[in-house]
């Protein structure tokens, strides 16, 4: 089982480093 919670985080990480807000990741999910 691969845990996906890892890649969530890697998203978010990478969004909010390209100038992404917290609202728009939290609208993503």
């Amino acid at each position: 089982m691969r845990p996906y919670s890892m890649d969530l985080r890697e998203r978010v990480i990478k969004a909010v480093e390209e100038g992404g807000s917290i609202r728009t990741v939290a609208k993503r999910f």
